[in-house]
């Protein structure tokens, strides 16, 4: 899937040129669609709804009949940057990626999720129409207001929490079979990764299959600290983990066609195996969205 899914990412860019820094595609739902006909035309109300996307235009893509959508997120990257505690402005991630991802940690068995830092909420609106109980937290306000705009008009119910996220306390979640999405870069995203294992220790006995999403990247700065497992690799070796297993996705943190080569996500399941730490009881597992900024 993530590897087909890749390919009509490379052809998209290839055939269509456009000004618009945001933009991506949904295949049209049909016989020959990538994933279920229902959660496509639900997944198309989240772009009809979102008024960061103002223009639509159908096309085709190895056959397979497509529309794209293409916005404008300005108002809300510099709405995001405003407050000292967010540690990554708003940038959203693919709508299939996000719909894959979700589809794989519901496949792992996560009932839960919990997304950090949600933006638009498109993650939680992902988790929603395939049946997962879906709570997003984001500290702007403007974004929040978004989200709940979509949920209302798309009849799609997921949960918004305004807040700041590394004041949230974890025990107010239901911590069985729930999968948490950071939705920041490694040395910007360190500070809630360690509070959050922080807690975790504290409500190990109320935690059963927990997983955790981190964003990493194949290109390090010069000065990054860290230039190990993408970034995280201190935050790895600290809390005793261990990579399982790779999935590649595209993203769409660069669209620039004047490059040779396209970025994309690279989840890797992590399983926690250190027992020091946490019971035998307690099943940790992280998955790790990789991309190239």
């Amino acid at each position: 899937m993530e590897q087909h899914l890749a390919k009509l990412k490379d052809e998209y860019l290839h055939e269509f040129h456009s000004y618009n820094y945001i933009r991506e595609f949904i295949p049209v739902p049909n016989r020959q669609s990538l994933f279920d006909m229902t959660i496509l035309e639900k997944l198309h109300i989240f772009f009809k709804h979102n008024k960061i996307y103002y223009k639509e235009q159908n096309l085709t893509l190895s056959n397979m009949p497509c529309i794209s959508y293409e916005g404008d997120i300005n108002q809300f990257w510099l709405s995001s940057k405003k407050y000292d505690t967010s540690y990554q402005p708003f940038f959203p991630t693919w709508g299939l990626s996000a719909l894959l991802l979700i589809s794989v940690a519901k496949d792992l068995g996560f009932k839960n999720i919990i997304d950090i830092g949600s933006g638009d909420g498109r993650l939680i609106y992902c988790g929603s129409i395939i049946g997962l109980n879906s709570i997003g937290v984001e500290i702007d306000k403007e974004l929040c207001n978004l989200q709940n705009e979509i949920s209302n008009s798309s009849k799609v119910k997921y949960e918004v929490i305004n807040s700041d996220s590394n004041s949230i306390d974890y025990s107010q979640f239901r911590m069985e079979n729930t999968m948490i999405f950071i939705s920041a870069l490694p040395e910007l995203g360190e500070m809630i990764s360690y509070s959050m294992i922080d807690q975790f220790k504290k409500y190990k006995a109320k935690m059963h299959n927990v997983g955790i999403t981190l964003m990493g990247t194949h290109t390090y700065k010069q000065y990054s600290r860290d230039k190990s497992m993408w970034g995280w690799g201190k935050f790895i070796d600290d809390s005793g983990l261990k990579i399982v297993k790779c999935l590649s996705l595209p993203s769409s943190w660069t669209l620039d066609e004047k490059k040779k080569h396209h970025i994309y996500l690279h989840f890797s399941i992590i399983n926690y195996l250190n027992s020091k730490q946490f019971t035998k009881s307690f099943e940790f597992i992280i998955i790790i969205n990789l991309a190239e900024v």
